[in-house]
């Protein structure tokens, strides 16, 4: 009977370990799309991260979304989309891009956003 409880117990741990990915299925980690940025220019992307909307661009209808560290700029259109929460989970879907803006330094890559969702 031992056995069998800790085999309930260990079946029921991994199947919730599996059910609770960090990352869903079907998204891209932010350091993915850097490392692979030439094939996914202009390309459909899914990222999931913490929205930071308190930005040098945020007027610009841009914000950033973070994911472990890295980070990507989205850019978005405020007839389609609405600027999310801060600090709140998010699943951004648009086209990834690449351009320099006016108040960044450097070519920046971005998502031009279809969707944002709360996760």
């Amino acid at each position: 009977m031992k056995k069998f409880c800790v085999a309930v117990f260990l079946s029921v741990l991994l199947l919730i370990t599996l059910s609770c990915s960090s990352t869903p299925p079907g998204t891209l980690a932010i350091d993915d799309i850097s490392a692979r940025e030439a094939e996914l220019i202009g390309q459909n992307v899914v990222v999931v991260g913490t929205a930071e909307i308190r930005t040098n661009l945020s007027t610009f209808n841009m914000f950033k979304v973070y994911q472990r560290g890295d980070f990507i700029w989205v850019s978005f259109n405020p007839d389609e989309v609405t600027m999310p929460p801060q600090g709140l989970d998010i699943r951004v879907t648009g086209t990834l891009g690449k351009k320099k803006f006016t108040t960044i330094p450097d070519e920046q890559l971005y998502i031009d956003a279809t969707s944002v969702a709360m996760e």
